[in-house]
């Protein structure tokens, strides 16, 4: 048996569900407006049909929702399906935000006049957020039910989402603590974080009424979104000659109140006076406490480490030289002073301490001994092992000072011109009184009396 497409008249020859031509739904009863053909029947010529669209209506409620920002709103409605077809719709939304809209479900319709089933109420939910890009206006959208049979907008209905208008404002100061001596500027920041224009109205006052507060500009536009700043001068009207610093307490009517601190600062502070006679007692203290003036220093090359101390404790050092060997190849160099740091004539404090290099031979010889003897006496030890006397200590110990230690110490080796350090003891001069000698008495010699 062979049934025709009561829509486009195509014989339907494989038993299919829809016609492969216009997508009508083959499986009908027979009726007076689908009689069902037979296969041995003679063919009738009918005419070619146009194809026409599958026709839905789209049907709101009310094609206007108001919805706060924030809040849920819905638009309620219904879509029918008036084709022959059976087909599924869903629900898509342009024009709006993708998470500004909940579509509905996909809606199972079956023809219209083919029973329940080809009528389906909807809802569309509507959530605009509680941002400033929700902006309190109109946002016309299109509602559109796509076929999912053919991928086509079967229908589609305008519509508007009216998102109310909300406030919500924001304000901070920096800095929040100032000081000066004239003067103190502010910079307030006032963020318009509502979905409408807003203008914001700015004035200050000081807690005490000793300060003029003056905010530019004193009213703020501000776009949804959108950050303001005004500035704002704190001057306090009686000058702060001496003394110690003055707070000032200013508060700002804003969005969010600020309350700002100004220190005003004195132009002579309180504790110049005294600092400066600290200043004074300190500069006496220094001089009475300040050493000898700086001493020039002599030239003492070429002298020996004796000779060289010797200049320099006349020069007034009070520090002994520090002494440095150095081998050299001329004779003549040999326990003298080839090089001083510092150079003469350079001024040095009295207690700083004269570095000098001596001259020694590349030959080694035994250091004698001479603790205990005289400084005379050690010269000439010295002399004759080819050492030289090295720093005295002190150095203004008297010729017959007895020698109490020496470095490099006796037995060691020294190269042939070094210098020998010594530490003196002043020996004490005892009073020798002899103890006189009794004279003896004579005996008288007794008388032998006959």
């Amino acid at each position: 048996m062979s049934t025709l497409c009561p829509s486009c008249g195509r014989p339907d020859i494989s038993g299919r569900d829809f016609c492969p031509r216009c997508g009508e739904y083959l499986r009908w009863d027979a009726t007076e407006e689908h009689p069902r053909r037979v296969r041995d029947a003679p063919r009738i010529e009918m005419p070619t049909l146009a194809r026409s669209p599958a026709v839905v209506l789209l049907n709101l409620d009310a094609g206007v929702a108001r919805v706060p920002a924030g809040g849920l709103g819905a638009l309620r409605g219904t879509i029918r399906n008036q084709s022959g077809v059976v087909d599924n719709y869903e629900f898509r939304v342009t024009g709006l935000p993708a998470d500004w809209a909940g579509p509905p479900p996909t809606a199972y319709l079956v023809p219209f006049g083919a029973g329940d089933g080809s009528e389906q109420d909807f809802e569309l939910a509507l959530t605009p957020p509680r941002a400033p890009e929700a902006l309190a206006q109109p946002w016309p959208f299109t509602l559109e039910a796509v076929s999912r049979n053919s991928g086509a907008v079967a229908a589609r209905v305008a519509a508007t989402l009216i998102v109310e208008p909300f406030e919500e404002l924001a304000a901070r100061t920096h800095p929040q603590r100032r000081r000066g001596r004239r003067r103190g500027t502010y910079a307030l920041e006032v963020a318009n974080l509502g979905n409408a224009p807003a203008t914001v109205e700015l004035a200050g006052s000081d807690t005490d009424d000793a300060c003029d507060v003056r905010i530019d500009p004193p009213a703020l536009q501000i776009e949804p979104g959108r950050r303001a700043t005004a500035q704002v001068r704190v001057a306090p009207r009686r000058t702060l000659w001496w003394g110690r610093p003055v707070e000032h307490r200013v508060n700002v009517d804003a969005p969010v109140p600020q309350t700002l601190a100004f220190r005003q600062l004195a132009w002579i502070p309180w504790w110049v006076p005294a600092a400066a006679a600290l200043l004074v007692a300190l500069a006496i203290a220094l001089l009475a406490l300040r050493g000898d003036p700086p001493i020039p220093v002599p030239e003492v090359r070429g002298q020996t480490v004796e000779g060289a101390q010797q200049l320099l404790v006349d020069a007034g050092f009070k520090a002994a030289p520090q002494l440095q060997e150095r081998v050299v190849g001329d004779p003549r160099q040999v326990g003298r002073v080839i090089a001083q740091n510092p150079s003469a004539g350079t001024e040095v404090d009295a207690d700083g301490a004269v570095l000098l290099q001596t001259g020694v031979a590349n030959q080694v010889v035994s250091v004698p001994n001479i603790r205990g003897v005289t400084l005379d006496q050690a010269q000439q030890l010295l002399n004759r092992s080819g050492l030289a006397l090295g720093v005295i200590d002190p150095g203004d110990a008297p010729r017959d000072a007895l020698v109490d230690f020496q470095n490099p110490a006796a037995g060691s080796d020294a190269r042939l011109g070094s210098a020998v350090n010594v530490l003196l003891t002043v020996a004490e001069e005892e009073a020798a009184t002899p103890t006189p000698t009794p004279t003896p008495t004579a005996t008288p010699t007794p008388t032998v009396t006959p």
